[in-house]
């Protein structure tokens, strides 16, 4: 490892599982002290005993839920108590509760909470990291996107969100340079319990799907977030990175037949 955290700290949020403990563990590992943060305290607790096996860091687990904004404000509180300051935050929460719905039938209460969670979660996290202290002391912040911002996965409610969150992701980017920097990270579907729910193809047909012949792993996109988070990364901002085995590549099909509402996809 090359330490690039050493006497930085970081904010993880959404990092139960997935790519958002990727992440943590990645900071960690690499010298960084994590707070970590996510709505089920079981789950919580288990991941940061874990980074800290794998990492030898101290890891402070602080339950919260992401949509509601007293237990956010409270979270960066907490965390910047435990740190002594907010170098960094990735923001990794995610909702899908629209799942595959047609467009037609999207119920707006529903998009609404995807909204929230994707988008206006992500803003006011880091209005609240910026506040208290990114403002004085600068920092980084790395939002987790998809690539379904950028193509027609079938989830028309999560692309919208996604979309939406790259637009944040510059507009922050813009008003808060030159102290602070705004990055996104844009993968495809990868080996997690979220992409789990939505892929019923099988295994080999996904891999084959993809140029670099195989699904990524949440190790490989915490790859990315980890660079864009660190002073490597120190003249980037307002970019989003795609980790996406080269999907965004592949070029448009004229051999397959268009599918129908309802078949499989993914």
């Amino acid at each position: 490892m090359t330490g690039r955290f050493e006497d930085r700290t970081a904010l993880v949020v959404g990092a139960s599982r997935g790519i958002g403990f990727a992440a943590a563990r990645s900071i960690a590992e690499e010298g960084g002290a994590v707070a970590i943060t996510g709505r089920d305290e079981h789950s919580l607790s288990e991941a940061a005993r874990n980074i800290s096996a794998a990492s030898g860091a101290t890891v402070t687990p602080i339950p919260g839920h992401a949509r509601r904004a007293e237990q956010r404000r409270s979270t960066v509180e907490r965390a910047v108590e435990s740190l002594g300051r907010l170098d960094v935050l990735v923001y990794a929460a995610a909702s899908n509760i629209s799942k595959n719905t047609s467009v037609l039938e999207l119920d707006p209460e529903l998009l609404h909470k995807d909204f929230d969670l994707n988008v206006v979660a992500a803003l006011e996290y880091t209005k609240l990291a910026y506040e208290r202290g990114m403002a004085d002391g600068g920092g980084s912040v790395v939002l987790l996107s998809s690539l379904a911002a950028h193509t027609n996965v079938r989830l028309p409610a999560y692309s919208m969100t996604k979309s939406a969150l790259e637009s944040l992701c510059r507009g922050m980017a813009d008003q808060l340079a030159p102290d602070v920097r705004v990055n996104s990270v844009a993968p495809a579907f990868v080996e997690t319990s979220f992409s789990g729910t939505i892929q019923d193809l099988p295994k080999e047909r996904i891999n084959a799907s993809y140029p670099m012949g195989h699904e990524g792993t949440p190790e490989e996109v915490a790859a990315a977030i980890t660079f864009l988070a660190s002073d490597e990364a120190r003249w980037i901002t307002g970019t989003t990175v795609f980790v996406d085995g080269g999907k965004s590549a592949q070029p448009a099909r004229h051999d397959t037949p268009h599918p129908r509402i309802g078949d499989p996809i993914h």
